[in-house]
């Protein structure tokens, strides 16, 4: 009898041991989901950016298991840059950005939208005869390299009938744009608040600000490399819900949310919010929008490809097919 009992309490041991080691086994890739690297993400450092920094300022990217560091550019195409060198897994920046490196990195996808604004502008001198577009012939406009400003500068120049050869065109970083545009080295620059308001505000009663966009807004996205999406599709998922939780906050308390950018981001002036739509989506403008791009640039020269890649490939459908599928309306 007491052998047959302990041989019961054997088997019975050996099934509970065999229970925990299939446990165990079961939570590792969660184990391993969690307690990855942290996720380094690189912003552009401005009210485009209004998801990513509520997300992180609420909670949301620990509330879904998902450590972010953040690193901030003055550009997005610097953080891009940096994503490309792998210092970062996550870069922001506007949807030209992507095109212009789609020709030269052919591994860069993009698993989201999270704004889309109609905000630049050109900051005029008055004092270097500038009082309408016609006078910017023969003037030094900056524009911020391989970003959005050429391609709106170009468009317009020809919206106003302006031979865009009769521009001389410089290039420079946005915060060398305020030491230019103050200094006379330059008379006019093309780029975003709050570099525009500070140059404006430095010239005083010498300069002026006008918009450019013509009726085009513009997107700011996610740009990843395919490997690591490949290796941390988890990861996308989670921070594309963490964002998809700060895109409901702003919209339930957009006052909360004002002073949770104001306070990251000092402006010295008010946001102009009506210009900014915060949300996550993949639509059919924005591939449409990148074609004409990846056009322009074929045709002006500034890329060495005369084919133009198939944007479709380039776009990461997974992780918002599964977070939030209706924000999805690209055509596949």
């Amino acid at each position: 009898m007491r052998k047959a009992v302990n041989e019961l309490k054997r088997k019975v041991l050996i099934g509970i041991a065999f229970a925990v080691a299939g446990l165990l086994l079961s939570l590792a890739p969660l184990a391993k989901q969690v307690s990855a690297e942290p996720l380094r993400v690189g912003v552009y450092r401005g009210v485009h950016s209004a998801l990513i920094y509520v997300a992180d300022s609420e909670g949301f990217f620990r509330k879904h298991g998902v450590d972010v560091i953040i690193k901030e550019y003055e550009a997005g195409v610097l953080a891009v840059n940096d994503l490309i060198t792998d210092k970062v897994d996550i870069a922001t920046a506007a949807e030209f950005a992507f095109v212009f490196q789609s020709f030269k990195h052919r591994d860069l996808r993009m698993p989201a939208t999270i704004c889309t604004a109609f905000d630049h502008e050109l900051v005029v001198r008055k004092d270097r005869g500038i009082s309408q577009p016609q006078d910017l012939k023969g003037k030094r406009v900056a524009v911020v390299p391989g970003s959005q400003t050429e391609f709106f500068l170009y468009n317009y120049l020809i919206f106003n009938r302006i031979p865009s050869d009769s521009v001389r065109v410089v290039y420079r970083k946005p915060s060398e744009m305020v030491k230019a545009m103050a200094d006379g080295t330059i008379d006019a620059a093309l780029w975003l608040p709050p570099y525009t308001t500070e140059m404006e505000r430095q010239l005083g009663g010498k300069g002026a600000r006008w918009p450019v966009q013509s009726g085009q807004d513009y997107y700011i996205a996610l740009f990843a490399k395919e490997g690591f999406l490949k290796r941390q599709p988890w990861t996308i998922e989670r921070f594309l819900v963490a964002l998809s939780d700060a895109e409901g906050f702003i919209t339930k308390y957009p006052d909360r949310a004002r002073t949770i950018l104001s306070q990251r981001l000092k402006p010295a002036d008010p946001f102009p919010w009506p210009l900014y739509r915060f949300q996550l989506q993949l639509t059919q403008d924005l591939l449409v929008l990148m074609e004409q791009e990846a056009k322009w640039a074929i045709r002006h020269n500034l890329v060495k490809s005369r084919q133009m890649p198939n944007y479709l490939d380039f776009l990461y459908f997974n992780a918002l097919d599964k977070v939030k599928p209706e924000a999805v309306s690209v055509v596949r």
